[in-house]
């Protein structure tokens, strides 16, 4: 039964992306799985959100901080609070109204995401190994890079057209499943290298990951969008945290 509802979820998804959705300013990502914009944010705007990060980070009780068991990646949820003169410079709505477009459904609210990876032993790059941001429905999220970089330190990285229909590939990734152990060894991998400013956008119904950091350290800030009120809180008890959300929410 539940393969049987599986099967039924992921065409309904893929009907739903091609009669509703797929337009707009990010309509090549059904095609394309993810874009790279050079140039989205100036040096000098990535070098004041990186050390906003560092002092947000250097202070171990933040409420908002979630660190990985390792210490390698430390993310601050809710990030848009801490920078009221910066957070212009994501161009939010313009941002969401792509989203929509391409979805075909409204999103009801929105945060930020920060996030600063570092190498550590036996660390699995940001993101915590190969996922799926849902199993089914399809997902958008923008990610700035504030940091040059290259393979070394922690790129994020996915395997293209992973974002379509599902079912042809079942038989290596079971449908439903977030998590993934690894990649089947005959899959491509795309690592996004670009240097600090660009914006990557990516339907993560993508399988996809941070890759584990090798040298120096990655910043980047995501924005999170949901078609729910309680967005944030939906996200943030899937990883068990439990302080009180502050989240843009939209009108109905």
């Amino acid at each position: 039964m539940e393969a049987a509802k599986s099967y039924l979820k992921t065409i309904a998804s893929s009907a739903w992306i091609r009669l509703l959705g797929g337009r707009g300013e990010f309509y090549e990502l059904a095609d394309r799985t993810a874009l790279v914009r050079e140039g989205d944010l100036s040096k000098e705007v990535c070098t004041q959100l990186v050390d906003r990060i560092d002092d947000i980070l250097s202070v171990r009780s933040q409420p908002r901080v979630w660190r990985d068991k390792v210490d390698s990646d430390a993310r601050i949820w809710g990030f848009e609070q801490d920078i009221g003169d910066l957070v212009d410079q994501f161009q939010i709505s313009r941002r969401i109204e792509a989203i929509e477009k391409y979805l075909g459904r409204p999103v009801r609210s929105w945060f930020l995401m920060a996030n600063r990876v570092v190498p550590q032993e036996s660390n699995q790059g940001s993101g915590g190994g190969f996922h799926r941001d849902s199993p089914f429905s399809h997902q958008v999220k923008c990610i700035w890079y504030l940091t040059d970089v290259a393979s070394d330190n922690g790129p994020f990285e996915f395997i293209p057209g992973s974002h379509s229909n599902a079912i042809p590939s079942r038989d290596r990734y079971p449908l439903g499943h977030y998590r993934l152990e690894n990649i089947h060894k005959d899959d491509r991998l795309v690592e996004v290298l670009a240097d600090a400013g660009s914006l990557l956008v990516c339907d993560t119904k993508c399988i996809h990951r941070g890759k584990p950091i090798e040298t120096g350290s990655r910043y980047a800030v995501t924005l999170y969008t949901s078609p729910h009120k309680d967005g944030w809180e939906r996200q943030l008890r899937g990883l068990g945290l439990d302080f009180p959300p502050k989240q843009k929410v939209f009108d109905e």
